[in-house]
């Protein structure tokens, strides 16, 4: 039995699905999402289903489904006209984060469908910390809290939700100290949100691979944002031995 670990695949199923057989990923292994499945690329509601349904994969919330979840209607109900969003917090998912893709095909299912996969994304954390051959990870979307570790989503306090799923140690804007991961240490911790693309000396020219700095590892590969030269799409984390499954929008 192995454990993995992806992130941030931003709607590209097709990627999702290949690095799994990539890894002959099967039923007696498991897989961690760290969030943001959904929104810019075409099937974000596919593969929350396809974590929600299988009884091996694990879904952390990311930023994105944050932003769904503070938007789409709690009892499951859409719109079939996104002009009517008229909110700040509508506004900026829909139009600026892409959102407006998730919500089509989320409005395509069956409102008995919608209100188990709200239920379920309300039931998930947004860090959890998992054993791996005598090393401690903790797997989070970004930023974490001690306090709020395999805490489910509807049981915590927004604000901390907001600053797990949003503050970075690579993002200045909404920068968490890269120190107070180093100050966990032994535990490695295991990110993404800030795609490794950009980070390091080489950024901008970084081949498709995670990104380490301290005790982070920060595997996203930058789905949100295909290119056609091979350094962006998916990275695939096994946690037994730190290998690495890619797959680039320029394989695909």
């Amino acid at each position: 039995m192995a454990t993995y670990v992806i992130t941030d695949l931003h709607g590209q199923y097709k990627i999702f699905s290949e690095l799994l057989k990539k890894a002959n990923f099967s039923k007696s292994d498991k897989l961690y999402m760290l969030g943001d499945a959904i929104d810019r690329g075409p099937d974000g509601i596919r593969i929350l289903k396809t974590v929600m349904e299988s009884h091996n994969m694990h879904f952390l919330l990311g930023n994105h489904e944050l932003m769904m979840l503070e938007v789409v209607s709690s009892d499951g109900s859409v719109t079939p006209n996104i002009d009517e969003f008229q909110s700040r917090e509508a506004l900026n998912w829909l139009f600026n984060n892409g959102g407006d893709r998730t919500y089509h095909k989320y409005r395509l299912l069956k409102k008995i469908e919608r209100k188990k996969l709200l239920k379920w994304l309300n039931s998930r954390p947004l860090s959890t910390k998992v054993e791996i051959n005598g090393t401690t990870y903790i797997l989070t979307h970004s930023a974490f809290d001690k306090d709020n570790i395999d805490v489910p989503y509807k049981e915590m306090n927004y604000e901390k939700a907001y600053y797990i799923a949003w503050y970075s140690p690579f993002r200045s804007d909404i920068y968490k100290s890269i120190d107070d991961y180093a100050a966990c240490s032994p535990w490695m911790f295991i990110i993404g949100h800030v795609p490794a693309y950009y980070l390091g000396e080489n950024r901008g020219e970084r081949p498709l691979s995670s990104y380490r700095e301290k005790n982070v590892i920060d595997i996203d590969g930058g789905c949100a944002e295909p290119d056609a030269r091979g350094a962006k799409g998916g990275i695939l984390l096994r946690l037994d031995d730190m290998k690495e499954f890619t797959l680039s929008f320029a394989e695909m």
